[in-house]
């Protein structure tokens, strides 16, 4: 990403980074009993698709790929540039060790929505018990309780990977965020408000909203959706930004019919039937269930439209 990206991703970053924590292969299975009675299936969904923990949770080859074995262990960089210094992602399989398998379903829930984990933590190790909010703990806050103890269920499932990823080298912690109780989210049949949930929970903010120039961090809410992120590393010499997603007419999706933005971020396509560059994760959303898809598009129609043009700077 470019510098200003970088800094500037103190409050969110693309997907998530410094979440749970430290080498070899597959290990122990989790030492603490379940609290919650969750549906796994469900949480799988919500982990594999809406949310796309992975992402940032594994290690990543050169074409973008998983590493083999390694999915959910851990130890992707976020580099967030010399002031601020790096994140590694943590491993969240079931390692007792190394990962969370130690830790209480309650533990969990509370590091993924406010950012606070526990002190046993990082492989053993006396912590700082605030994550840097690489790992965008202030969008799935918004996860609803039924659907966190969900993802609690799935995340119980994952095999314990024994790897330590290395520790962050970031030279401060911010506060973390309050914990909410938070009711079950509307149903498919409140569409804007499903599809609303979805958008919050499934990060697009995250990558299709600016932020607000340093010293100040956050989301630039007036360019809520608008695009412009810039990501670098991606293709040589190039950034890539991400796109407009308003109901802007000229610069966002204003002219798009619904079944060309689900074409955009279910297959990668956009209005005139051209690949979308990465780092867009279609393959991920593509397993949308049809009613969840429809909700984001139904809610994306009633977002406040921006002008503002994205360069489109694709390779191909």
């Amino acid at each position: 990403m470019k510098k200003y990206a970088l800094i500037s991703i103190l409050s969110l970053c693309l997907a998530a980074g410094a979440f749970f924590a430290a080498c070899s292969s597959n290990s122990s299975n989790p030492t603490v009993s379940q609290v919650y009675t969750g549906d796994a299936n469900h949480g799988q969904y919500l982990v594999e698709t809406v949310t796309g923990c992975a992402d940032c949770h594994s290690q990543l080859d050169q074409q973008g790929n998983i590493v083999a074995g390694m999915k959910f262990a851990g130890g992707q960089r976020f580099y967030l540039g010399p002031q601020v210094g790096a994140v590694y992602s943590r491993n969240i399989t079931q390692d007792s060790v190394n990962g969370i398998g130690a830790w209480t379903d309650a533990e969990i829930i509370t590091a993924v929505r406010t950012g606070i984990i526990p002190q046993h933590a990082m492989n053993g190790m006396i912590m700082s018990d605030t994550l840097f909010p690489v790992m965008p703990y202030q969008l799935l806050g918004n996860y609803s309780d039924n659907d966190m103890q969900d993802i609690v269920a799935y995340l119980r499932t994952i095999k314990g990977i024994k790897y330590a990823p290395p520790m962050d080298t970031v030279f401060f912690r911010p506060l973390a965020a309050k914990e909410t109780t938070i009711p079950t989210p509307a149903s498919t049949n409140d569409v804007n408000l499903r599809g609303k949930y979805l958008v919050t929970v499934g990060l697009c903010a995250d990558c299709h909203t600016q932020r607000q120039a340093p010293p100040s961090t956050g989301l630039d809410i007036s360019k809520f959706l608008a695009g412009g992120f810039g990501f670098d590393g991606i293709f040589p010499n190039v950034t890539i930004y991400s796109a407009n997603i308003t109901p802007d007419m000229n610069t966002g999706i204003g002219m798009w019919s619904d079944a060309q933005i689900d074409s955009a971020f279910q297959h990668g396509k956009d209005d005139q039937g051209k690949q979308i560059c990465p780092p867009m994760p279609w393959a991920r959303f593509a397993g949308l269930s049809s009613a969840d898809a429809q909700a984001i598009i139904a809610y994306l129609h009633t977002i406040p439209a921006v002008k503002d043009s994205v360069p489109n700077n694709c390779p191909f």
